[in-house]
């Protein structure tokens, strides 16, 4: 039996963790490796993960011939250099804002979490999503924190963005098989291509509500934006999502004269409708 390095995948909430699970787990088939979703098993019976991971002092991995993940926050995970990792993220921002209408509108709540997530998505319902993506910006901001500290810019760790995945999938894909020093079969790497499927009609109903990156701007308000960019200015300048506060600055202002010309348009297909209803 071939002897291959075992495969950690990390990322966060709304970062396609549900789709690199099924590539982790078409990956694993095809290769002859066994892929572990700790966290899906855990979650599905209503346990808590992380005593689960204390209680074995987080030795819970073999180094060879498995694929775990995805994980949707930092693990300690012992010879973590034994391993080949990946790190996928998306804009925060993005993220935040995606986790209010899962919450809210399109997650599934299984029966050992009904009572805990009936609430949070009551909660959101009752919130507006600008409330919503403040209170929430600081267990995002740790998560990524974390990733930065202990993973980020390691020799035996690939740090994809969800962004790139989205704007070129075979290139975000030829990179993830480069970095575990895999040759996948060319039927499974098809599937994969051909599955890929960035297009969708927005439904908050739907799990895929939308793909597109930079939902944030298209949501929230630009004073909320302007928060968001303080709290989380660190995570932003390392991940690359903002290079500066002149950037940021930028970004607003276009924004902010964006949706005034929305309004002035707008305005304008108004008057000569509003114009015939008072004539005399």
């Amino acid at each position: 039996m071939t002897t291959n390095q075992s495969i950690i995948w990390f990322t966060a909430h709304k970062c396609a963790s549900v789709y690199a699970t099924e590539i982790l787990h078409k990956l694993a088939q095809n290769v002859l490796m066994t892929h572990v979703n700790y966290e899906l098993d855990f979650w599905e019976a209503g346990q808590d993960l992380m005593k689960f991971f204390t209680k074995n002092n987080f030795d819970v991995c073999t180094t060879t011939n498995h694929i775990y993940g995805p994980f949707r926050q930092y693990y300690s995970i012992p010879e973590m250099d034994e391993y080949k990792v990946i790190m996928m993220l998306r804009d925060p921002r993005d993220v935040l804002t995606s986790l209010y209408f899962s919450t809210a509108y399109s997650h599934y709540i299984p029966e050992s979490q009904k009572t805990e997530l009936e609430s949070a998505r009551e909660y959101a319902i009752m919130n507006t999503i600008d409330d919503f993506v403040i209170q929430h910006s600081p267990w995002v901001r740790e998560t990524y924190n974390l990733y930065a500290k202990y993973l980020l810019g390691k020799k035996n760790v690939l740090f994809l963005k969800y962004e790139d995945m989205v704007a070129d999938f075979p290139t975000w894909l030829n990179q993830i098989f480069k970095h575990l020093q895999m040759t996948p079969s060319e039927q499974l790497v098809k599937e994969l291509i051909d599955g890929a499927i960035f297009e969708v009609k927005e439904d908050v109903y739907s799990h895929k509500r939308q793909v597109k990156p930079g939902d944030h701007r298209r949501k929230l308000q630009v004073n909320t934006i302007k928060q968001l960019n303080l709290q989380l200015q660190n995570v932003l300048e390392i991940y690359g999502w903002l290079t500066n506060k002149s950037q940021a600055e930028k970004e607003l202002f276009e924004l902010t004269l964006e949706r005034a010309r929305s309004k002035l348009d707008n305005f304008q297909l108004l008057l000569p409708q509003s114009q015939l209803d008072i004539s005399p």
